[in-house]
């Protein structure tokens, strides 16, 4: 048994395009999931209980961190400008293999959009059949969901499956990203590149604070979270040419928890110019605290954290439903009048829930579509079936 459960992470490990694993990206994966994740089903936790707490939920220190959860999609939108920037960044700078158009956006289609599709056609039909709504008004919303354009057209998430709404804004970037590159990384000297860099995300922040793009319906595309993206743009380049003089130290475990601390503290509903820029400079430090500190990178690239995160896409993609699915049952567990007792009674049966339904359907219907030459094996299996 102690055998099978430690061959787990092997069987559950990311395939990459490149064949390298930059293990901090997948506990930073992890840290962006796991927030999402509480707070999405705190929320339905709260709005399906019927304990009469001692006190209102929105009065407990442990509903403010759950609120907070939203905080993850901006740390997922750091990865992936940190992630799409590389390869790009690396041929500038490394001289590595020259990344083609055509190959990229491929890669990008054959390894998202079948998983992508799968489920969001299982959540529309048990939506359809289990709501009693009528299919051909929904199908619309169906077809802007698979196009990643529900938000554009509809000004509003996809009622079968709400979180979507961020991975149209990582499309829409995954488009922007060859093209930024191409800018970015022109800029032969690296203080210039930087300043640039630092310039654009602060100009972004300062134009989507004047022009209001923090709110609908600008918060659903791109123009109000690509300074996010630039983040990882700046991170890339700093992981290039000047990773190895930065010296890995406790300090950087310290930084780690004052900037994660700064990130949840310094949030505002109300978009304060002063809460955008604190957010961003938090999220940069966390990054660099999550590489270079020592308990904090020991942590962040322990397997199994590493191997939930490199499962976050398809844990991203069910998570609400089968939230919503579960609660159902849950709902009416009490141990005592505590919200806060009774909130991680609720977490502790979801969390490990989803992650063992999660990796299975990751197993089952996510990797496969990692290997970058699944269309070429599919195709030769059905040509060698039709004959």
């Amino acid at each position: 048994m102690l055998k099978f459960l430690n061959s787990i992470p092997s069987r559950l490990t990311r395939i990459t395009s490149g064949g390298k694993l930059i293990r901090e990206v997948d506990g930073l994966r992890f840290m962006a999931i796991l927030p999402v994740l509480i707070q999405h089903f705190t929320e339905r936790f709260d709005r399906n209980t019927t304990i009469k707490f001692d006190t209102q939920p929105i009065d407990h220190f442990v509903s403010f961190l759950a609120s907070r959860g939203f905080l993850g999609v901006y740390i997922f939108f750091v990865i992936s400008g940190f992630v799409l920037a590389l390869p790009f960044a690396a041929h500038r700078f490394q001289g590595k293999k020259e990344v083609k158009l055509g190959s990229y956006f491929w890669r990008r289609l054959t390894r998202l959009e079948p998983p992508y599709i799968i489920w969001i056609t299982v959540f529309f039909l048990l939506f359809v059949l289990r709501g009693h709504y009528p299919f051909a008004e929904y199908l619309p919303h169906y077809l802007a969901n698979i196009t990643y354009t529900h938000t554009l057209i509809y000004n509003h998430w996809s009622p079968f499956n709400p979180p979507t709404w961020t991975l149209e804004i990582e499309i829409q970037f995954y488009i922007l990203a060859p093209f930024l590159s191409m800018v970015f990384f022109r800029v032969e000297n690296k203080y210039y590149r930087r300043f640039f860099n630092v310039t654009m995300i602060v100009a972004l922040i300062l134009l989507q604070q004047y022009l209001q793009w923090y709110k609908n319906p600008y918060s659903f595309t791109i123009l109000g979270h690509l300074h996010y993206f630039l983040v990882g743009f700046l991170l890339v380049d700093i992981y290039l040419n000047d990773w190895k003089t930065i010296v890995a130290n406790k300090f950087y475990d310290i930084l780690g928890l004052i900037s994660l601390t700064l990130l949840i503290y310094s949030w505002s509903w109300d978009y304060e110019l002063y809460s955008r820029f604190f957010v961003v400079i938090s999220l940069f430090l966390f990054f660099i605290s999550a590489f270079k500190g020592d308990y904090l990178n020991k942590f962040v690239t322990n397997r199994w954290i590493m191997v939930i995160g490199g499962m976050c896409y398809t844990i991203y993609l069910v998570h609400l439903p089968f939230a919503e699915f579960l609660i159902l049952f849950t709902k009416k567990i009490e141990v005592t009048r505590l919200y806060a007792v009774n909130l991680f009674i609720q977490l502790a049966i979801f969390i490990p829930f989803i992650l063992v339904i999660s990796a299975f359907l990751y197993i089952w219907i996510e990797r496969p579509f990692m290997n970058k030459d699944w269309p070429k094996n599919f195709a030769s299996r059905l040509k060698s079936y039709l004959n």
